[in-house]
């Protein structure tokens, strides 16, 4: 789930990876590597955190003589880094949050026809999703890194996406078998 908290260690993560320091543009580099297609980052959003977290002591700029901020972790930011990963997470999935739902809540029968052609395009979608994770994962594999851990974050929107999938098809065998209204797939 994108949310400020997750950025911020998403990017104090990265940091802490880099103990001679890193610039902004490297580490939107080094996030895009980690993160994939997960989060898009701009550089915009980089340096606004990046500033956070040296307003709160968790990273430093080093001195240097490049024109570039060079960032590197604090002890203070480890120890909150640390903390964050072996705190349980907070966020629970929540289920039917999506603008389909609302439509199928609210559609008459006499729209069946074009509801089941949108949940077609929806289920396209979810199939480019898939085909744009699968190219992910190939180009993981030739990354100079190891990319165990983001195997599975692949791994686990595959099924999200697998698991959304299998509610389409679901919804339109019941829709169909309700109103007698045929798709076009």
């Amino acid at each position: 789930m994108r949310h400020a908290h997750g950025i911020q260690y998403a990017l104090l993560g990265v940091v802490s990876r880099n103990p001679e320091g890193v610039h902004g543009y490297a580490l939107k580099r080094q996030c895009e590597r980690f993160l994939g297609s997960f989060w898009q980052l701009n550089f915009g959003e980089i340096y606004r955190v990046l500033d956070k977290l040296a307003d709160e002591g968790q990273i430093e700029q080093m001195a240097g003589e490049s024109s570039r901020k060079v960032y590197r972790i604090t002890e203070r930011g480890r120890q909150n880094l640390d903390d964050f990963i072996l705190t349980p997470p907070t966020d629970a999935p929540r289920p039917l949050r999506q603008e389909l739902a609302v439509k199928l809540l609210f559609a008459s029968a006499a729209q069946m026809t074009d509801v089941l052609q949108m949940i077609d395009h929806q289920r396209e979608a979810y199939m480019s999703q898939l085909h744009q994770l699968g190219a992910q994962r190939r180009k993981i594999r030739c990354l100079p890194m190891d990319s165990f851990v983001t195997g599975l974050l692949i791994d686990g929107a595959e099924g999200q996406v697998r698991a959304e999938l299998t509610w389409l098809d679901d919804v339109t065998t019941k829709l169909q078998e309700r109103f007698g209204a045929e798709s076009s797939a």
